[in-house]
């Protein structure tokens, strides 16, 4: 509580004015900065000429920015972790956007694409990248010849694992 109180220039017991203990900070912080409204502010600045293009964007510019903050990634494994997931539906329901730049980019293209629904789609597009990140942490320096490379990541997630008939 101290270092919340330095950083914030206040005097410790003065963020009990604010704030009845570390669990209501930690979800203040939490519906604020949940992970998933930075990675819909990522994909609402990528773009691309084609389907394919933007979203082999998305997932290289999600899989960037994602790397060099890690602590967002931090802050959502403690949320399932420590606290068993329980502010995700409130920061969901605060901050989700019910529409985004990024989408209207792909449905705008919907004729190169199955009939998928929007929000299923944001959770492949999203699940991808963070279990590519995670495979990262788990085995450490990924080795491309072994694990794949990213653009093979990209080809699975756009063509799945089956053989086209």
């Amino acid at each position: 509580m101290r270092d919340v109180a330095e950083e914030a220039g206040i005097k410790a017991g003065s963020i009990y004015n604010h704030f009845r203990g570390k669990e209501e900070i930690f979800k203040a912080v939490f519906i604020e900065r949940h992970p998933i409204f930075r990675v819909l502010e990522i994909l609402d600045r990528v773009s691309g000429e084609t389907l394919e293009e933007l979203l082999t964007n998305a997932i290289f510019q999600l899989n960037r920015e994602l790397q060099k903050e890690s602590g967002l990634l931090n802050l959502f494994f403690v949320e399932l972790v420590e606290m068993n997931g329980k502010h995700i539906p409130e920061a969901i329901k605060a901050n989700f956007p019910m529409d985004s730049r990024f989408m209207k980019q792909v449905f705008a293209m919907k004729s190169n694409m199955r009939n998928i629904r929007e929000p299923v789609l944001v959770r492949a597009l999203i699940g991808t990248i963070f279990a590519n990140i995670m495979f990262g942490w788990f085995i450490g320096d990924v080795n491309s010849k072994r694990w794949g490379t990213p653009s093979e990541m990209n080809d699975v997630f756009l063509r799945g694992i089956l053989k086209s008939q």
